[in-house]
């Protein structure tokens, strides 16, 4: 798990010593499962909370360079006079592509780059991939669990096995026991 998430998850302790205890095993795992999944929004609230400062920061230093500096350089338009007069050239049947002449692929023009993704989309990208990187690491916790819980549950609701007393049956069944 990476470092920069733990100090999301390790969280002070609140004062235990106020709270009831629980009176069996199932009623404190009940518990644990709780406050896990309490912690986990509370994780999760955090990152956001981290997410939103991030965002705002980055929004703040994305005006102070466009307000703050002058000499910032912009990009020169590109010309697009050969692009228009290969869409305004004629079809004629079996040519190929208009926009490519004579089949040559067309150079990279420097000035035409691809759009930068917005930092809205950027900031929420990164926070997806660590709330879910988080849920991953909290999966395993909360279905240790969620497993012992239903073990409890499953041995409180079977019923308990009759002891009848069948040393004779069992006796007689076992060849080794035979009256000789």
């Amino acid at each position: 798990m990476a470092d920069n998430m733990l100090q999301h998850i390790l969280r002070p302790i609140p004062d235990l010593s106020s709270l009831p205890q629980p009176k069996d095993r199932e009623e404190r795992v009940k518990i644990i499962i709780s406050n896990l999944e309490r912690h986990n929004q509370d994780v999760r609230a955090s990152m956001l909370a981290e997410a939103r400062e991030k965002l705002t920061a980055m929004r703040v230093d994305e005006d102070t360079n466009m307000d703050g500096n002058s000499d910032v350089h912009t990009s020169a338009v590109a010309d697009h006079s050969r692009f228009v007069a290969s869409m305004n050239a004629p079809y004629t049947d079996g040519s190929r592509d208009p926009c490519l002449l004579h089949g040559a692929t067309p150079d990279a023009d420097e000035s035409i780059t691809q759009a930068a993704v917005p930092t809205e989309v950027r900031v929420a990208q990164d926070l997806l991939r660590r709330v879910d990187e988080y849920d991953r690491h909290a999966k395993q916790t909360r279905d240790y669990y969620v497993t012992a819980l239903g073990r409890y549950q499953r041995n409180r609701s079977d019923p308990e096995p009759v002891q009848t007393n069948t040393a004779h049956i069992e006796a007689a069944r076992d060849p080794r026991r035979r009256p000789t």
